[in-house]
């Protein structure tokens, strides 16, 4: 416990004491020394010195990169990938169309495109059958004269109309012209894949023209609709990257941002995102709240070094440039976020730069002691 809340302690003043041996070998010199955060003041350290202090430098170089926008997302339906299957009708609306007959499909049942759900009994039903009928026999007495033969089909091609409106398909019509019988009770399908979402639909009730009986959701892909707040709007565009954390399964998603909401939400300061996602093995559901990062690429390329590299000094975000063998320059300088471990950096350094990157606090500290003291010696 001891050497746990005190071994910093110690490590720093054994670092100094060898620090204050080998001052000596440390020189300075000041151009310009006016300035807190200089680019004209330099630290010679010797070879000695470097190698005890373990002060280590790689070259860095300009590269593309982004930065992580950390929000809250939630899931929810595509709009085409939503259903409603209601009660057609012929006649006007909040008329009485029929009665169920039989329901086949529960909520949370798994159905396929076309699949029955409920069938009804429909007078509509039954006289648009009859009138098919009636055409079909019609065409067949019609003769050979043409304008009797263009009205019968433009008969027959109503009646078919009819049927199919009622969502009769074309098999059913076919086989009610091969067969001439007339069903009693229409089929009500599901339009898409999908699981029920809901279901209104109960045995014996009466149902009118227009009422809803079920909802159907497909999701085999969804969109997750992140808030982010106005402030870090900046260099968000369609097309960037979204990344969603599932906690539950410890799982990543990819997709991309595919739109941003041209207003803000007054109350709290947001901005609606949403990206597209494919649900393999229905990870994602709709309600549920995803944790979401987008993937902001800064613009152009920038300097990234290692977080470690980079101080504040007043305030103010600075480097440790290695210009030649044991000289150090220390330049100010606009630091980004910080993104695994690296850090972009915006300043009129050259292409091609050596930054101390490890143990640069001993440079601060002889920096800050020049600053403080400018007119002491070592």
């Amino acid at each position: 416990m001891f050497f746990g809340r005190y071994g910093r302690l110690f490590v720093f003043l054994g670092g100094l004491a060898t620090c204050l041996l080998l001052a000596p070998t440390i020189s300075w010199s000041r151009q310009g020394a006016t300035e807190p955060v200089l680019s004209g003041q330099v630290v010679t350290l010797s070879p000695q010195v470097v190698k005890t202090l373990g002060i280590t430098s790689h070259v860095y170089g300009p590269k593309h990169g982004s930065h992580l926008v950390h929000i809250s997302g939630t899931v929810a339906l595509i709009d085409d990938r939503v259903s409603y299957v209601t009660v057609r009708s012929l006649g006007t609306s909040n008329q009485i169309f029929g009665r169920v007959q039989k329901v086949y499909a529960d909520t949370g049942d798994h159905v396929l495109k076309r699949q029955v759900l409920a069938t009804v009994f429909a007078p509509d039903y039954i006289e648009a059958q009859q009138e098919y009928l009636q055409s079909v026999k019609l065409v067949s007495i019609s003769g050979k004269d043409p304008s009797s033969q263009r009205l019968s089909r433009k008969i027959i091609q109503a009646a078919v109309m009819k049927l199919s409106n009622l969502g009769v398909l074309k098999e059913e019509i076919d086989r009610l012209e091969k067969t001439g019988r007339l069903s009693r009770y229409l089929k009500i399908r599901s339009d898409l894949d999908g699981y029920v979402l809901v279901k209104k639909a109960i045995a014996g009730q009466t149902v009118y023209s227009g009422d809803r009986l079920f909802t159907i959701g497909n999701m085999d892909w969804v969109r997750v609709n992140g808030q982010i707040y106005q402030q870090d709007m900046s260099g968000v565009r369609v097309g960037d990257r979204m990344e969603i954390r599932i906690p539950e399964s410890n799982r990543k998603m990819w997709g991309h941002i595919t739109y941003i909401s041209p207003t803000a939400d007054p109350k709290t300061r947001t901005v609606l995102v949403r990206g597209i996602f494919e649900n393999r093995h229905l990870l994602l559901r709709p309600g549920m709240f995803v944790s979401v990062y987008l993937h902001v690429p800064y613009r152009g390329r920038h300097l990234w070094v290692p977080r470690e590299a980079v101080f504040l000094e007043k305030g103010r975000s600075v480097l440790f440039v290695e210009q030649s063998k044991g000289t150090y320059r220390m330049v100010g300088v606009s630091a980004g976020h910080s993104e695994a471990g690296l850090v972009p950096v915006h300043d009129h350094l050259p292409p091609s730069v050596r930054i101390v990157d490890q143990n640069g606090f001993w440079l601060k500290a002889q920096f800050e002691k020049m600053i403080n003291h400018p007119s002491s010696d070592p």
